[in-house]
């Protein structure tokens, strides 16, 4: 494809290698090179002339040898006060030539060539190609508003000017030619939607071009706010929220801002409650015990949008809409479905059974079913929401004989969070060995299997317990043969990973009594096998009514020591009563490095929990002892479980 050009404006030439040409004549472009195209004639004459001279007209091959349609250019305009018409537009037909030499052109098609202006105020050392001494600003304009944008340009030679702008389709663009101080406008009549966009002024001579660009602002009016929405503030009991969503439409303005207006019973027109806020949300306070109405107004820099849909309040039922979002919210921090019913209507509450490091236990009473249940209470301004979920989380996973059923959660009337589980009808299981008055070592079996059993079900689901001692195993009596169970889950930890026997948390240790932890607790690394330390701390009491890293002086320092290097208090002849396998077993279960230690699956299959053990009964002196010990070293700690 072969690329034609037609002039301009009259070219005279001055040098041997150019060619004179006149203006509207079409002629070939042969090549490009240094700010100058070499032309051919249709006379066959060929020379050089400046690129500035040229527009670009693309022809076929097929229609190569016809005459081209002179096309209407540039210099039909007229001058008026410095101002020139451009009959044409200012489009660049040619942006998209496959050609890569086209690229080359310092300049864009149907430009406008003017004389060399130097302004005074301009560059001190102007160069040689154009310059712009002022840019294009951007600039936003009202619908039906006439555009007019300004630069300050200079040039030591003869130039090419060029605006682009969107609208390619007006065809009454109004260029003012250079000021003698060098300062160009654009104008625009009464500008439409399709004005809108990237601004463009092009200088071009035979050493360079420059262009300076900006961004115009046709702006509309807006359309309206959507989404409208009410909900009360937790925080306030007389306040409400207010949410919505911009208007789709901003009207092309960068700027936007909103009104709220409000009407309630008594008011005859709508009244302003706020005025130029950019959020898009905004708390009502003191509202009176009436309905109101409130809708929602977008503004730009012109204009004004119609108002959004209202929305209907009645303050009168704020207080159930307050209790309403209360219970969202905290669904939201537990990650939990709050039982449906009031707490208030289902449930009566009773005494206290226990307290906790974080919780109360009060017996609860179902008052459609009279069925007994215990909640477990925690104050919401001293909770930890992290801890109360996942022990939430961790009963609702779990359903095995020898746990407590979850049944749900709820909240109080005092706003405490009540986590519901049946009751077990029981007590300690030190409790409930002193007031037998014997002690077997087949019971010892059948207490620890039913431990083992828990922990066993519990760990294979990567969760441990960490909080087995005497308080948190309660023996049922509601049928012949006594049952344990394990109870609060507040310290339980969920594991992750293949082998989550051995699998550890980072877990601070919150203190308190150390007696049945195990080293990698206080190390703060517990894991599923702690649970299993403990259950031979539980068994050592039992059998011989000695804690077996306790020092005899009190000292929580030396029995954190001893639990860590493992120094078990030397009982051997407490053990003589009891099966050798016995002692195996706590043996294995009293291993320092939890990795070697035994896991509760391997004690589920020890000789000493399946084989028959005896079932001579022998006082329970020791244990007595031990009870009243470990009431005294309690009774002023936070751990102390009133029963």
């Amino acid at each position: 494809m072969r690329v034609f050009g037609r002039l301009s404006c009259d070219f005279n030439a001055v040098q041997n290698d150019q060619i004179s040409a006149c203006e509207g004549e079409i002629v070939q472009i042969i090549d490009i090179k240094d700010g100058y195209a070499t032309i051919k004639k249709e006379s066959n004459q060929s020379g050089k002339i400046p690129n500035y001279f040229l527009e670009m007209v693309e022809c076929s091959e097929e229609n190569q040898n016809h005459t081209i349609d002179k096309i209407p250019h540039c210099n039909e305009q007229y001058c008026d006060n410095n101002r020139e018409l451009v009959k044409e537009g200012i489009e660049n037909d040619y942006a998209n030539s496959e050609d890569d030499y086209l690229r080359d052109i310092p300049f864009v098609p149907k430009l406008v060539t003017f004389s060399a202006v130097v302004p005074s105020e301009g560059l001190l050392f102007p160069s040689s190609q154009p310059y712009i001494i002022q840019d294009l600003i951007d600039c936003s304009f009202r619908i039906g508003d006439p555009i007019e944008i300004h630069a300050h340009i200079g040039s030591q030679y003869d130039f090419a000017l060029k605006w682009n702008f969107p609208n390619k389709n007006r065809d009454d663009a109004i260029i003012s030619a250079p000021s003698d101080k060098g300062h160009i406008s654009l104008f625009l009549s009464h500008s439409t939607i399709d004005d809108r966009g990237k601004y463009t002024v092009t200088l071009a001579n035979e050493h360079g071009k420059i262009s300076s660009s900006c961004w115009i602002h046709v702006v509309t009016q807006p359309s309206i706010p959507l989404n409208l929405k009410r909900a009360v503030d937790p925080s306030k009991p007389k306040a409400i929220r207010l949410k919505w969503t911009p208007p789709m439409d901003k009207g092309g303005s960068r700027l936007l801002w909103y009104t709220v207006q409000y009407i309630r019973d008594g008011l005859t027109e709508f009244q302003e409650v706020i005025h130029g806020i950019k959020q898009c949300c905004i708390r009502i306070s003191h509202v009176q015990n009436t309905n109101y109405s409130f809708r929602v107004f977008a503004f730009n820099e012109y204009f004004k949008s119609e108002p959004s849909e209202s929305v209907t309040i009645d303050a009168n039922e704020l207080e159930s809409m307050l209790e309403q979002a209360k219970i969202i919210e905290l669904e939201k921090k537990l990650n939990v479905e709050l039982l449906k019913k009031s707490f208030a209507e289902c449930f009566s509450i009773e005494h206290k059974i226990g307290k906790g490091r974080t919780g109360i236990c009060r017996q609860l009473t179902c008052k459609i079913s009279g069925k007994q249940f215990v909640g477990k209470f925690f104050p919401q301004h001293a909770a930890d929401y992290d801890k109360i979920s996942r022990e939430i989380r961790i009963l609702s996973q779990i359903r095995y004989s020898n746990i407590p059923h979850y049944f749900g959660t709820a909240v109080s009337k005092d706003d405490e969070i009540v986590v519901i589980t049946d009751k077990i009808y029981g007590q300690p299981i030190l409790n409930y060995i002193c007031n037998c008055g014997y002690l077997s070592e087949a019971m010892m079996q059948k207490f620890a299997f039913d431990l083992i059993s828990a922990i066993s079900f519990i760990h294979v689901r990567g969760i441990a317990h960490l909080g087995i001692k005497p308080e948190e195993l309660l023996i049922e009596t509601t049928s012949n043969l006594p049952k344990l169970i394990l109870i609060d889950f507040g310290s339980a930890e969920e594991f992750e990973g293949s082998n989550a026997m051995n699998t550890t948390n980072l877990s601070i240790w919150q203190g308190g009594a150390v007696e049945f932890l195990a080293p990698e607790q206080l190390a703060h690394k517990p894991c599923c096998k702690s649970d299993v330390w403990s259950v031979g701390v539980l068994l050592f009491v039992l059998a011989t009514g000695i804690s077996p890293f306790e020092d005899l002086d009190g000292s929580d320092e030396v029995s954190r020591r001893r639990i860590l290097e493992g120094e078990i208090a030397d009982c051997n002849e407490k053990f003589r009563d009891y099966s050798p396998q016995l002692l195996q077993l706590i043996a294995q279960i009293f291993v320092v490095d939890h990795k070697e230690r035994i896991s509760s699956i391997d004690c589920l299959h020890h000789k000493w929990i399946n084989e028959v053990q005896s079932d001579t009964f022998s006082m329970v002196d020791h244990i007595e002892e031990y009870c009243e010990k470990r009431r005294d070293r309690m009774r002023s700690s936070f751990l102390l479980h009133e029963i």
